[in-house]
């Protein structure tokens, strides 16, 4: 591998260093181009320049916040770094940003797996691309892949970025260039240091990139009222400084603001998910100098043959003329270029996962397999050992000011830990009593009763509809036969008693039962089937009950038919949550004499339940449903059986699905029929 880095003068210019360096002999070369022109047309007067002095070159890039090379921040320039590889294919494509990103991440890693890629670089509109669900789209398909690169930049106006492909200048476009070896060794790292600060908040409301509320103010409140009015006035780049920072999968990631809309929400560089957890995030000017030399003992370590930087316009911005500092050792070990983008790639090996960062300087070193390039000897020289440009003695002040604030935050937050834990504990202990839980849970249910009656009601509604109108007309008409009246009166007559006895079936469900009365298991099964039979034909789900042995029991009737209903609507969820278009819940009713207990087995095909689920499902407010789920159900199930009907409730799971079973005595014997 050979690598040249080269800033764009002019044609001859460049026709020179061509020479000079022998490129016109290379077989193939990769050019990647880094530019901070906006004029469209100056940058395709340049693309073509390059074309015709090396048409044997790949070409991709974009325009940037600014432009990384060797040890410069460049600014409105046009660098290129050119790669002739000795053992690595490279491929270049480009996909339009135009179309759901998620889904244009998965095109990117489906033509990735295809091609056997090793590593792909991206480089995406900046303006309309969605980086997180770009990410998400290729974790979908290939999580292994490496990706680097970023978001496209347009020195800070965030109108319109541009992707360079061949000679051609995009708008609303992504590129990758696809890199195909298996001698291709990879080094990639990043650089956060920003360390989170102050109390915690959750977001309330957030679309996307955009948030509208945290702890239900809006976001440039919440900047008022914690970092003062003055910062909050300069939002969004007051904000650089203090971004939001929140974990995910491990990592700490900032999402640095970009704009402040009217309303006082913010648009972020990245989403932040409804329900996150997130503080102010402060940037350490020392410790982010004390990674870039950690980077480098590592770099120089691995020894590439090639490197390139993807850094945050922000974190230049934070940096101001420091900037250089975070990356001006790298060059010293291998040829280094890259460019400050909107939003940077990164790729996790260990958890083989690809994020969309903020403030973050990536870096990719790049070497094909039995070439040494180690530079373990010359770290020391590399960086200046400066601490900073901040005035050493204002440094340690500040440091200290920045020590006292974080450990009282620290204090307060452990403090208001366990507050929360005293009060949800004690919340939790209030709402333990069985019997309200029951009637939660039987709430619940009210609501998916009402769905079921709407739907069993809306086809006879229909039809009697429909055959007044008919009548109506006949009548008018006056040409009515006596039989035909007759014929439409009993079409209605039997749509409404369909409608009286959907309503016998809802209130005896609803009333409570006062005492205790002899069911027979059929009598069960078809309360429960006439229930339960509505909602699920509207999933398309079959259920099947067999009755084995029809035993009467003296017990509470509706209360088995809540627990039975509440367990088929389990059944049910999870088998939509599964797409299972052959939905099917079995049920199987049997008397067990050894036990002298009756049984009841519920099983599905919704897939199994979750191992770490299983042993705690019928614990209260337990769910797997996420917000959807109130978690009272199955605990209401178990409740009935265990204390009102001295039995047992089990679960485990089956092939293809789960079972739970259902034991419970049948009580005091039959009483006699007096025959008269």
């Amino acid at each position: 591998m050979k690598i040249y880095t080269y800033r764009f003068v002019s044609h001859e210019d460049f026709a020179l260093f061509i020479v000079q360096k022998e490129l016109s002999l290379a077989p193939n070369i990769f050019v990647m181009c880094y530019s901070g022109i906006d004029d469209q047309a100056i940058n395709q007067e340049i693309l073509s320049s390059i074309k015709t002095l090396l048409p044997q070159a790949s070409i991709m890039g974009s325009t940037t916040d600014g432009e990384i090379f060797e040890t410069e921040v460049m600014v409105h320039s046009f660098v290129l770094s050119l790669t002739t590889f000795e053992s690595t294919t490279l491929k270049i494509e480009l996909f339009s940003a135009e179309i759901d990103s998620f889904k244009a991440g998965q095109m990117i890693a489906g033509e990735g797996v295809k091609l056997g890629a090793k590593v792909a670089i991206i480089v995406a509109d900046g303006i309309v691309t969605n980086g997180d669900f770009l990410m998400d789209g290729v974790n979908s398909i290939a999580p292994s892949l490496v990706v680097a690169g970023g978001l496209a930049g347009d020195n800070g106006r965030y109108e319109e970025s541009f992707i360079f492909c061949d000679t051609h200048v995009h708008s609303k476009s992504i590129v990758v260039g696809y890199l195909i070896s298996d001698t291709l060794e990879v080094y990639h790292t990043k650089s956060f240091n920003w360390a989170p600060m102050g109390p915690k908040f959750k977001v309330t409301r957030a679309d996307k990139n955009c948030i509208y509320t945290v702890d239900n103010i809006s976001v440039l409140e919440l900047y008022r009222k914690y970092l003062g009015s003055a910062l909050a006035q300069k939002l969004p780049l007051g904000g650089i400084e203090f971004p939001f920072v929140f974990y995910k999968e491990g990592h700490l990631i900032g999402r640095a603001p970009i704009r402040l809309n009217g309303d006082g929400s913010v648009v972020f560089a990245g989403n932040i998910s409804e329900g996150e957890i997130i503080q102010f995030g402060f940037g350490d000017i020392d410790a982010i100098l004390a990674d870039a030399r950690e980077i480098i003992a590592d770099l120089a370590e691995f020894g590439p043959e090639k490197v390139m930087v993807f850094s945050c316009m922000t974190r230049k911005n934070f940096l101001g003329e420091d900037a250089h500092n975070d990356f001006e050792g790298l060059s010293s070990i291998a040829p280094t270029t890259g460019f400050f983008t909107y939003g940077e790639f990164f790729h996790d090996c260990d958890q083989k996962c690809n994020f969309l960062l903020n403030e973050t300087m990536t870096v990719l070193g790049l070497k094909e397999a039995n070439t040494s390039n180690k530079m373990s000897t010359l770290v020391s020289s590399v960086l200046p050992q400066k601490k900073s440009a901040i005035n050493h003695r204002y440094s340690e002040t500040f440091d200290a000011l920045l020590h006292i604030g974080r450990q009282t935050a620290l204090e307060l937050g452990a403090l208001n830990s366990t507050l929360n834990d005293k009060v949800d504990e004690a919340v939790k202990r209030y709402l333990a009593s069985e019997e309200l839980i029951i009637i939660q849970a039987r709430s619940a249910i009210i609501g998916e009763m009402l769905s079921m009656i709407a739907h069993q009601w809306r086809q006879p509604l229909s039809i009697i509809g429909m055959v007044i109108s008919k009548m109506r007309l006949v009548a008018l008409n006056a040409t009515t036969k006596d039989e035909e009246l007759l014929t439409d009166i009993g079409v209605v007559d039997r749509n409404v008693n369909y409608l009286s006895n959907t309503i016998e079936d809802f209130k005896n469900f609803f009333k409570p039962d006062v005492k205790k009365e002899w069911h027979s298991a059929s009598m069960i099964c078809e309360q429960l089937q006439s229930l339960a039979d509505p909602i699920l034909k509207m999933y398309k789900i079959d259920l099947e009950i067999t009755l084995k042995d029809d035993k009467k029991f003296f017990i509470y009737g509706s209360e088995l038919v809540q627990v039975l209903l509440s367990i088929v609507s389990n059944s049910k969820d999870a088998i939509v949550e599964q797409h299972n278009e052959n939905g099917k819940i079995f049920i199987v009713c049997e008397y067990k004499a050894l036990k002298a207990m009756y049984r009841f087995t519920i099983s599905d095909n919704g897939g199994s339940i979750a191992p770490e689920m299983i042993n705690v499902m019928f614990e209260p407010y337990v769910s797997s449903k996420g917000i959807t789920g109130t978690g009272l159900g199955l605990y209401m199930a178990k409740t009935i059986i265990e204390k009102h009907f001295k039995g047992t409730i089990a679960s485990k799971n089956i092939e293809g699905g789960a079972c739970i079973t259902i034991d419970f005595p049948i009580g005091m014997k039959e009483p006699l029929q007096v025959v008269k």
